[in-house]
């Protein structure tokens, strides 16, 4: 089924040019570039682009790859966001939001949970997924000015956690049981772009106070990212990444986008006229962070014009790489999503792509041990940078 993949792929690819289009409208690219210090230290830590060496798709090797089983009934996209408990991968497409995809650790299909509809046992909207320390998976619901949390058993069950008058696009479940929100910057209904809550629902702090006034947009995306201690909290088109931690967020690191950064003009200009400008000349923002132990994985996507690509940044202590991955030609290690036990990345890709590499290099992809099924499924790979870079 690899035409059907093409279209995907296609569609993907458009809807990610309109996405990036409509941020660019949006009150959260205007804010975050703007306001990028709001608690008033910023990150003394650097990130250069021309500090990574560049490397080619071939300075990775892959170690291990699992093959998520894929019928009728779980078909999905290219954009997937993905997150593991302790035997479970749980799944969920970004470009429909239906529903969330239980699959094994072997990559086995067991069943898909959360349903978005209207009647008994579905969901009036799916926003994010978290996986709490007990495993328990809670699932973000929201409408109007009103974000629900539930629980979702494996067994089909929903059931309603608690109810928050806040606007919310995604949250992350904390050690003390407790969650953070993030918001954006919809005013007059969100006055900070972050909330912590308790593990009823009742506010204890707020973050990241929203004073940018100008008519917006709301955007989709996943803020929060694991971290050793704590949860690291990124925005789009800010070139800032925070970390929480106890009761504080404080800024980690600070982006030098170079070429892509924002021009202070910009924020003079009319919204035409100053989107004409940046498309010009090109913007770039962060669109992951994934950090364990001495092995941090980012990947910046970059738009200029009607060119759209992605640097994947690779750190292993003082190392540092950067790929860079066009979505027509290198999906294979396009669309980072974790880091393993190993210290190894994971990626999400398909099995027609690696067919499309195994013709260039057959010895690399051992196509026998994946199986072949009616459809065209995500593969997702364990991958490395080669010792002898």
């Amino acid at each position: 089924m690899t035409v059907l993949l093409k279209i995907v792929a296609q569609k993907c690819f458009i809807k990610c040019l309109a996405w990036t289009i409509l941020l660019v409208w949006s009150t959260g690219f205007l804010a975050a570039c703007s306001r990028p210090a709001e608690q008033g230290v910023q990150s003394k830590k650097q990130v250069v682009l021309d500090d990574f060496k560049s490397i080619r798709s071939n300075s990775l090797s892959i170690e291990d790859w699992v093959s998520l089983e894929t019928l009728n009934e779980n078909l999905m996209g290219m954009d997937l966001r993905v997150k593991y408990a302790d035997s479970l991968i749980l799944v969920m497409d970004e470009s429909t939001k239906d529903r969330i995809h239980i699959f094994g650790t072997s990559g086995a299909y067991f069943t898909s949970i959360a349903p978005v509809g209207e009647g008994p046992g579905t969901l009036p909207s799916l926003e994010d997924f978290e996986i709490g320390r007990g495993n328990e998976i809670y699932v973000l619901s929201t409408v109007g000015d009103k974000a629900t949390v539930y629980t979702a058993s494996l067994d089909g069950d929903l059931s309603k956690r608690f109810e928050l008058h806040y606007i919310a696009t995604s949250f992350a479940h904390l050690d003390d049981g407790g969650f953070l929100f993030y918001g954006g910057f919809n005013l007059p209904f969100v006055t900070h772009r972050i909330v912590q809550t308790d593990s009823e629902g009742k506010i204890l702090r707020r973050y990241l106070e929203n004073d940018y006034e100008n008519t917006m947009l709301p955007m989709i995306e996943r803020n929060f990212y694991p971290a050793d201690s704590g949860v690291f909290v990124l925005e789009t088109f800010n070139p800032q990444i925070y970390l929480f931690r106890g009761d504080s967020l404080s800024p980690v690191l600070r982006a030098d986008f170079e070429a892509y950064s924002l021009p202070a003009a910009f924020w003079e200009m009319d919204i035409m006229e100053g989107f004409g400008m940046i498309n010009e000349k090109g913007f770039a923002n962060f669109r992951s962070f994934f950090r364990k132990d001495s092995l941090i994985v980012s990947d910046v996507m970059i738009q200029k014009e009607a060119e759209v690509f992605k640097y994947i940044l690779i750190q292993q202590g003082e190392n540092r790489h950067k790929l860079r991955a066009d979505r027509d030609e290198e999906l294979l290690y396009y669309f980072p999503i974790s880091i393993d036990k190993e210290e190894r990345v994971l990626f999400l890709t398909y099995r027609s792509i690696l067919e499309k590499h195994a013709q260039q290099s057959p010895a690399e992809f051992p196509l026998e041990r994946l199986p072949q099924e009616e459809y065209d499924y995500p593969v997702i790979i364990h991958a490395k940078i080669k010792d002898n870079l």
